[in-house]
């Protein structure tokens, strides 16, 4: 099996950006100081994250994805747990795409 170097050299070039943004911004944060807003911004990053992951499906999509947004919501306000919501949202999705493709 022959590994073709463009292939190599892109694959860790991108591991080494991607390692070098991470480690990058826990270098900047170290210049920080966490103020109570600053904690408030961290603790707000990953539902901003989900929500810029999911709104582009449920933009283009219908009712059914529509249906795992809401159960994710009612589920994130009931148990508080993020993950719960995420596998109530994707689990919603999965099982009635289903019952109703396409």
């Amino acid at each position: 099996m022959s590994v073709d170097p463009l292939a190599l050299y892109t694959i860790l070039g991108m591991a080494l950006i991607t390692y070098g943004t991470r480690a990058g911004g826990f270098w900047l944060m170290r210049f920080v100081p966490l103020s109570g807003r600053v904690e408030a911004w961290l603790r707000s990053i990953p539902g901003a994250v989900i929500a810029a992951v999911v709104a582009p499906a449920v933009w283009k999509g219908g009712w059914i994805e529509l249906t795992g947004l809401v159960l994710a919501v009612i589920a994130i306000r009931l148990t508080k747990q993020e993950l719960v919501a995420i596998i109530v949202g994707i689990g919603t999705v999965a099982a009635l795409r289903q019952f109703f493709p396409g």
